[in-house]
């Protein structure tokens, strides 16, 4: 019987896993060492992951054909015999990844739209805390693919829906270019096979862009696909760093809680901006322009639903440094909202800082005024200093 608040937080979760599949060393032909878009780094993570483990099953609606922004292209061709097709019902879709779950797979479930999640909705709360309603006997491992996400001129609201759900038990990660894809992939496939409930939301906006600069075409965004051996998976603690308006492509890695005082060589910021997904690139763009009257730090934070120790190691580095949370998410529920909380918590929280986030409204078809944009983050910075 639960009589404190401690026993009722034991089980939330199944624990971290720290254990992933073999992997070989790619060759220095591999034609994946060449710089991509997101979306084929994301199709490559996946013919990694199914290639890498015999229970991983893929799953969704109309999947075997590649999918609605052909993520999953060619998958069906190399895996038949598991990557399934379903009709288009998401309630059916979490409770049958639920019985491959109960049953030893690994399977990762795909909503075509973020909106879809609605549909879905009881299925997708009872995946998650059935490893809390069992006392931590039956863990319900999978990967969520959340994508039709944010930023986006077809289909309206319904699929560039842009508010997200963050109930106890769930892990949430929000990536903004393909080399962190695959890297938060493979940790978060490793969670996921832990008997954790992990979920990837994908940034439409994000799955086929080249260029930070569109009209210069300077292929910032393009970005190779990261060696196993060579590099390790991204963490629930890591945040990357870019500190520098004149390589906005560059960046420093943090997962720790503390940080070096050499491990920078940028040590003085005018202000921070902290951002996820696409909203990454959107900050980078107003860095640039801000950059011949202030030095602005952009902080990559994928982790929505937990405070990163990297973040925390930062932040303890640059002091009451002004900061802005630029959420791509709706005015009122954006997860930076959460962060901002836990961050006084920790009496991490800068005395100065401003949330940006999304208009409080709908997406209309064909327009994209609604979204995140660099000049809201340009006033909220330039309204601080």
């Amino acid at each position: 019987k639960i009589k404190s608040r401690e026993q009722a937080m034991e089980h939330v979760q199944a624990p971290l896993g720290v254990n992933g599949p073999h992997f070989d060393k790619l060759s220095e032909n591999d034609r994946r060492l060449k710089p991509g878009t997101m979306r084929m780094r994301m199709n490559e993570v996946f013919f990694e992951a199914m290639n890498a483990r015999p229970e991983c099953v893929y799953l969704g609606e109309d999947v075997r054909h590649g999918g609605y922004y052909l993520v999953t292209e060619k998958l069906y061709e190399a895996f038949p015999d598991r990557v399934h097709d379903f009709p288009p019902d998401e309630t059916m879709l979490f409770g049958v990844g639920m019985g491959y779950a109960h049953n030893g797979l690994l399977p990762i479930v795909e909503m075509p739209y973020a909106k879809y999640l609605d549909c879905g909705a009881d299925m997708f709360f009872e995946s998650i805390i059935t490893n809390w309603c069992t006392n931590g006997k039956q863990p319900n491992g999978m990967l969520i693919r959340l994508q039709g996400f944010d930023k986006g001129v077809f289909g309206g609201n319904y699929h560039t829906h842009n508010t997200l759900y963050l109930p106890p038990g769930l892990d949430v990660v929000c990536y903004s270019n393909g080399s962190d894809y695959v890297r938060g992939m493979r940790y978060a496939l490793m969670q996921a096979d832990a008997g954790r409930v992990v979920m990837s939301v994908d940034s439409t906006d994000l799955l086929n862009r080249r260029d930070l600069f569109v009209e210069e075409k300077d292929g910032l965004w393009m970005r190779p696909f990261p060696d196993p051996v060579e590099t390790s998976p991204l963490t629930f603690d890591h945040v990357m760093l870019y500190p520098d308006a004149d390589n906005p492509s560059s960046c420093e890695e943090h997962f720790e809680k503390t940080t070096n005082d050499s491990s920078s060589s940028h040590s003085h910021l005018d202000a921070l901006v902290i951002s996820y997904g696409n909203g990454v690139p959107t900050a980078l763009k107003a860095m640039v322009k801000m950059k011949r009257s202030h030095r602005i730090g952009i902080i990559d934070c994928p982790n929505l639903s937990s405070l990163p120790n990297g973040l925390k190691g930062v932040l303890k580095k640059h002091k009451s440094v002004p900061i802005v949370f630029a959420d791509v998410c709706k005015e009122g529920a954006s997860p930076l909202t959460s962060l901002i909380g836990k961050l006084n918590t920790n009496k991490l929280l800068s005395p100065k800082w401003r949330i940006v986030s999304a208009s409080p409204t709908y997406n209309p078809l064909g327009c994209t005024a609604t979204f995140l944009h660099a000049d809201d983050i340009i006033s909220a910075v330039e309204d601080l200093l």
